[in-house]
């Protein structure tokens, strides 16, 4: 994609957000990361969301992709490393899934 087919893309991504079609927009803010989008939008709003659904492991390979793709200042960067190192940390703490019990 060219930096204009991005930017629509997160546009798109944020629209849907409000029309709360969560699962269309992470799926466009994937697309974006995926493809090395240098700007905050998509990681940071992927972080929110993921943050919010507990999925710890998501927060940190978004987190890790925005510290390597995203030019911004270095205060912005030390903000993705803590929700990084936050996440990592929540992952410890969830406990396994039990099986279901069958019968």
């Amino acid at each position: 994609m060219d930096s204009i087919d991005l930017v629509k893309t997160f546009l798109k991504g944020q629209n849907l957000e409000h029309l709360d079609r969560i699962d269309e927009a992470i799926d466009l803010y994937e697309t974006l990361v995926a493809e090395g989008f240098d700007a905050v939008g998509p990681y940071d709003r992927l972080i929110s969301l993921y943050s919010t659904r507990a999925r710890h492991q998501d927060v940190v390979r978004v987190a890790t992709s925005a510290m390597s793709n995203v030019h911004t200042y270095d205060e912005k960067l030390k903000w993705y490393g803590e929700m990084r190192a936050a996440a990592e940390k929540a992952a410890t703490k969830v406990p396994a899934a039990a099986p279901k019990k069958r019968g």
